[in-house]
């Protein structure tokens, strides 16, 4: 695209720009998965978003990186701030949706359902989320029930991780970058009205 700018470039190719964003933010939270970093400072600032301390490094860079990429691809640099609010929030409640269905047996059935049920709500409320900033997001209704599917089918990576038969870290690997290309598929390229997809 010569001589087009950074802004139309990243406006152009919204599914993209989530998904490379997302897999950024997927590195950020493995590694800071696999460092278990001792946050007890912000314990304040996790009570916020209903977190433990040592979950809001993973949450805030997921945030960060769909604030970031909405604000790019939207042409709207307010909603930076509101979309890593409300991601925040969407992984809250994917960590507590997974804890209330597992927490009282350790059985497949149960971390099966949990891990399903945590990956559509994380999905689902990231993708309302950013609707909130994106009007094109809310229509049609299937784009928010692929969005939830997708989580869904990638929230298994918990289970497997859980299982040990992977490690634990990969669920933020593939997650991620996953989810935020499902969003942008939903978003109009540089402008034109149409859907990515």
């Amino acid at each position: 695209m010569p001589g087009a700018s950074a802004s139309q470039y990243l406006s152009s190719r919204p599914a993209e720009v989530l998904a490379a964003l997302g897999l950024v933010s997927g590195l950020v939270s493995a590694w800071a998965w696999v460092q278990g970093f001792g946050l007890e400072p912000l314990r304040p600032l996790a009570r916020v978003f209903l977190l433990d301390p040592g979950a809001l490094p993973i949450g805030f860079a997921y945030g960060l990186a769909m604030g970031l990429g909405m604000a790019a691809c939207a042409r709207a640099w307010w909603a930076a701030p509101l979309v890593v609010v409300t991601t925040m929030y969407a992984w809250s409640a994917a960590i507590h949706t997974a804890v209330r269905l597992q927490r009282n047996t350790d059985d497949d059935l149960y971390l099966a359902a949990a891990s399903l049920a945590a990956g559509a709500v994380g999905a689902a409320l990231t993708h309302a989320g950013c609707a909130l900033v994106a009007p094109g997001l809310r229509r049609p209704p299937w784009r928010i029930a692929l969005t939830a599917a997708l989580g869904a089918a990638f929230g298994m990576l918990f289970y497997l991780g859980q299982r040990k038969l992977i490690a634990e870290w990969v669920l933020f690997l593939v997650w991620q970058p996953a989810v935020a290309f499902a969003i942008g598929l939903g978003l109009p390229r540089g402008g034109d009205g149409s859907p990515s997809a």
